[in-house]
């Protein structure tokens, strides 16, 4: 397979991502700082928006990378609908575990319980599944 980088530059794609962090660690300090009042709102922003920069700032660079991913040609059509549909879930539930856990420690309110992200995994995987199978079956 000839793959060809159609991605932004290195530079770039960096310099988005840090000022999409910064933005994100700023909105999520403030919210922190606004919702929180165990402690002073300068140290509730500061811990949050040092805490959300680098996790923010290593997403927004891997949603950037366009780098091609080399295909596996002796896989079965179904065994590639099952690894895109189990990749797809995983990411879609570490997000959302991720957005439960910074939205209940900013808003100081209990943690959603583990079950609840293994349904949504079986179900998100499910139902990429079932969606891939009517596309391109």
């Amino acid at each position: 397979m000839n793959a060809t980088r159609t991605d932004l530059p290195t530079a770039t794609r960096w310099a988005t991502a840090v000022g999409c962090g910064l933005a994100a660690a700023a909105a999520v300090g403030g919210l922190a700082a606004w919702a929180r009042d165990d402690a002073s709102d300068g140290i509730t922003f500061t811990v949050f928006a040092l805490l959300t920069l680098p996790f923010v700032t290593a997403l927004a660079a891997l949603l950037l990378d366009r780098t091609p991913r080399p295909e596996r040609d002796e896989d079965s059509i179904e065994s590639q609908w099952a690894t895109r549909a189990s990749s797809g879930a995983f990411y879609d539930t570490i997000v959302a575990m991720g957005l439960a856990t910074v939205g209940s420690s900013v808003l100081d309110t209990d943690s959603v319980p583990v079950w609840v992200f293994i349904v949504l995994g079986l179900l998100d995987m499910c139902t990429r599944l079932v969606l891939l199978g009517r596309r391109e079956g």
